[in-house]
């Protein structure tokens, strides 16, 4: 009796360790982002745009400031900031860039790039120039 008792066990322990054992599919996860909103955690960001920074306009935001680069060098301006947004123009993490005054001045190997104006970087030159600090030889 022992004996038999015995091999049920060892069978038992066999199955629940085969069991232990087989692969299983891992489960698939709900999509929970917004609609138009694309996946930046697993968006690889080119090296081409430069990217740097954690979030535009905070950090934790989808999209990135674009520094200076073969794909950027003729939309960077003194008097604007160059953001670049992974998706197409119309994503909202780009549209919302938009609606709050900037332009879409290209788009490169996936991200769309935004000029935001910061004001006009000469502003108050020519009054300067016309009165110049007392202390300055003319």
């Amino acid at each position: 009796m022992w004996a038999v008792l015995f091999r049920h066990f060892i069978a038992v322990g066999l199955l629940a360790l085969l069991a232990a054992c087989t692969p299983s599919t891992p489960k698939q996860q709900n999509d929970t982002s917004e609609p138009g909103t694309p996946a930046t955690e697993s968006f690889a960001w080119p090296a081409a745009l430069n990217p740097f920074g954690d979030g535009y306009p905070k950090a934790g935001d989808p999209c990135r400031r674009l520094g200076e680069s073969a794909l950027t060098v003729n939309l960077l301006d003194d008097s604007a900031i160059l953001v670049g947004c992974p998706g197409a123009p119309a994503d909202s993490a780009a549209a919302a860039l938009v609606t709050a005054g900037g332009k879409v001045v290209g788009e490169a190997q996936g991200v769309t790039m935004i000029s935001i104006p910061q004001g006009d970087a000469n502003a108050g030159m020519a009054e300067a120039a016309a009165n110049p600090a007392p202390n300055q030889p003319q």
